[in-house]
C-alpha cells in the first residue's frame, strides 16, 4: 500500500540549510527556507572541546597558527567552541572541489559556524518548522567526535530546553547514537541514515550486518530487510540514500509505519522519481527546486 500519491504531502527538507546556493549550515540558509516557505531543514551537529554543541558537517576546522599565521586543520572537538564560532562560513576557496559542486553558492563572508543554541532560539520563532537533526559520529574512527552518549544528552538538553522534541527528528548513520538516543528520550523520533551501496559517493556504506555502524546488529533477525530492522529498533524514520530505495522496500517500509525521508535528491530526473515513488520526504541541496517540481506536480 502506497500512503504518499499526492505530491504536496511529500515534505521538503533543506540539506544543511540550502547548501545548493547559501553557505551551508548557517543562520542565513536557515532563514532562507523560511522566506521561500519550506518548513523542514536537516543540520549536522557536533561538540566543541568544551561540550558545546555546535552546527557543522566536518569534524575538522581550518585554524590560523597564532605564531605564525599558517592555516592548519584542526578537530573541532578539540577546539573551544568560541574559537569555533568566529570561523567563516560562507566562503570557501576558489577553485576547489567544493565550490565546484555547488557554483551557485552565494559567497557570504558575515557567516560564521553556529552553536547550537542559537539556532534552538531561533527555531523557537518558527512554530511550524520541522528539525531534522544529524548527529555526527564515526564507528570506526572514535577520536574524531565525542562519544554517542555524550553529544546525544548535550542534544537532548538544549531540545528539551527550547522545547523542541516533539518536531524534532535525531538521525545519525552511527546507529551507536540512536541507541543512546532510545535510552536517553526514548520519546524522540529516531531516524535511521542508510547507505548500502557505494554510487560513486566518497562515502563507505554503514549497512554492514554486525558492524559498529549498525550497533552490532544484523538484518538477519528480522528476515534481511532493513526496513523491518529499523521498525524492529523502535525508529519512525527511515532516511536512505535516494539511489539505494526500491519501490518494494519503500511499500514495505511505509506498511510498517516508517516515514521515509531520502537524500540528497537534486537532479530533477530524481526529484520526480522520489515523488511517483510515493516517498515521505526529500531532503534536498536545492529545496526551491524540490518545492517548484512538486508544484508542477499538482498543478498549483
Amino acid at each position: 500500500m502506497k500512503y504518499y500519491k499526492r505530491r504536496q504531502d511529500i515534505t521538503v527538507f533543506g540539506h544543511r540549510g540550502a547548501r545548493g546556493i547559501y553557505p551551508e549550515n548557517t543562520m542565513a540558509g536557515f532563514q532562507y527556507l523560511q522566506d521561500i516557505g519550506i518548513n523542514a531543514v536537516e543540520i549536522d551537529v557536533q561538540n566543541a572541546a568544551n561540550r558545546v554543541t555546535v552546527i557543522a558537517h566536518d569534524p575538522y576546522v581550518n585554524m590560523p597558527n597564532t605564531k605564525n599565521g599558517k592555516i592548519h586543520k584542526q578537530l573541532i572537538r578539540n577546539t573551544k567552541a568560541i574559537d569555533v564560532t568566529k570561523i567563516t562560513a560562507g566562503a570557501p576557496c576558489s577553485g576547489s572541489d567544493y565550490t565546484t559542486q555547488f557554483p551557485d553558492q552565494a559567497r557570504l563572508s558575515s557567516q560564521y559556524i553556529p552553536m547550537f543554541a542559537t539556532f534552538c532560539e531561533w527555531a523557537v520563532k518558527h512554530p511550524r518548522l520541522i528539525l531534522n537533526v544529524e548527529v555526527k559520529s564515526h564507528a570506526e574512527q572514535t577520536d574524531l567526535y565525542d562519544p554517542p552518549e555524550i553529544i546525544v544528552s548535550d542534544v537532548v538538553d538544549l531540545l528539551d530546553k527550547y522545547d523542541l522534541q516533539h518536531r524534532c527528528i535525531l538521525s545519525s548513520f552511527d546507529w551507536r547514537v540512536l541507541h543512546a538516543c532510545a535510552k536517553r528520550a526514548p520519546g524522540l523520533a529516531r531516524g535511521y541514515l542508510s547507505l548500502e551501496q557505494n554510487h560513486g559517493t566518497t562515502m563507505n556504506p554503514n549497512i554492514v550486518d554486525r558492524s559498529s555502524w549498525m550497533g552490532g546488529v544484523t538484518r538477519a533477525d528480522y528476515d534481511d530487510s532493513l526496513p523491518q530492522t529499523i521498525a524492529a529498533l523502535g525508529g519512525k524514520v527511515w532516511c536512505p540514500y535516494f539511489k539505494d530505495l526500491t519501490q518494494e522496500a519503500l511499500v514495505k517500509a511505509q506498511d510498517l509505519g516508517l516515514l521515509v525521508n531520502v537524500w540528497t535528491v537534486n537532479a530533477l530526473d530524481d526529484i520526480n522519481r522520489m515523488a511517483d515513488m510515493g516517498v515521505n520526504g526529500i531532503i534536498s541541496d536545492y529545496p526551491a527546486r524540490v518545492q517548484n517540481v512538486l508544484a508542477q506536480g499538482t498543478g498549483v
